[in-house]
């Protein structure tokens, strides 16, 4: 795996394909190979970069000290692009999501369209005057943090059961649980910076590409609103709903997913 090192920072990340750019960014906890079964099917026709997020792989932590924000992972992968090349479609899960949305938002990288898979990106509910579910949500986390951080090793069932539904984390495989029991503290920490991410209304007008959203409809309820909240703020988004689709779309419904992509680079979208 490559490492692009600048200013005493490093980035990890995947390359793979030729053609144009497709930019992928991960979730969290996770790292660049959560993508493969998606690259895969792109890098026959496009150059796939897969960068790992801070923390993750061999890619840099913000500053020890520092509140934790996405900032700091959209300026480390506009550093990276730098290096690579422009990625004609960047897109992010999850997480990943929020961070790509921070780089389109107010990066200086001239993208031709965005793809928001599942993004977590909670405060844009309080641009939106879902000031309820807002705060739902934000009691859930400050729960997850809390209890963790008083010696729960288990408390991360409380974050997978809310994206995933009740009772998810309890049936995943153990070899994942173990997992994301690990990452717990990388996690919370990723989960800081997202409520410390800021939106306002002119930002997002300034974003001129086409932005696609995609969620499940399996997802829960605030999924949706997020998703709904980022299109409507937009000068040219959509809003795709797959069917029998959770949070884990992007290696269930991959199929949909490259599509949607290859959509964008061919600006049709008939499909």
């Amino acid at each position: 795996m490559p490492i692009f090192r600048c200013n005493r920072q490093k980035i990890s990340y995947e390359d793979y394909g030729s053609g144009l750019i497709i930019l992928l960014i991960h979730g969290s906890p996770g790292n660049a190979r959560s993508w493969q079964q998606v690259g895969k099917r792109l890098a026959d026709r496009f150059r796939v970069i897969a960068p790992d997020l801070p923390g993750y792989g061999e890619t840099s932590l913000q500053p020890f000290g520092e509140p934790p924000e996405v900032g700091y992972a959209s300026r480390l992968i506009e550093r990276l692009i730098g290096q690579v090349g422009v990625p004609f479609v960047l897109a992010g899960h999850s997480y990943g999501g929020v961070v790509a949305l921070n780089l389109a938002l107010h990066g200086g990288v001239p993208l031709g369209g965005l793809v928001l898979v599942e993004p977590v990106a909670l405060k844009i509910l309080s641009l939106v005057g879902e000031s309820e579910a807002f705060a739902k949500a934000k009691d859930v986390f400050e729960d997850y943090i809390t209890s963790f951080e008083k010696g729960n090793h288990r408390a991360v069932q409380k974050m997978v059961d809310f994206w995933f539904g009740t009772g998810a984390f309890d049936h995943l495989p153990s070899q994942l649980t173990a997992y994301l029991v690990e990452e717990t503290a990388s996690n919370i920490r990723d989960v800081r910076a997202t409520f410390n991410e800021s939106y306002s209304s002119d930002t997002f007008q300034g974003l001129r590409i086409p932005v696609e959203v995609i969620i499940g409809d399996h997802s829960p309820d605030i999924t949706l609103r997020i998703g709904q909240a980022i299109v409507d703020q937009l000068w040219a988004g959509s809003l795709w709903k797959l069917k029998n689709a959770d949070h884990a779309l992007i290696t269930t419904h991959t199929d949909a997913f490259v599509r949607i992509i290859e959509g964008i680079t061919t600006a049709d979208n008939s499909y």
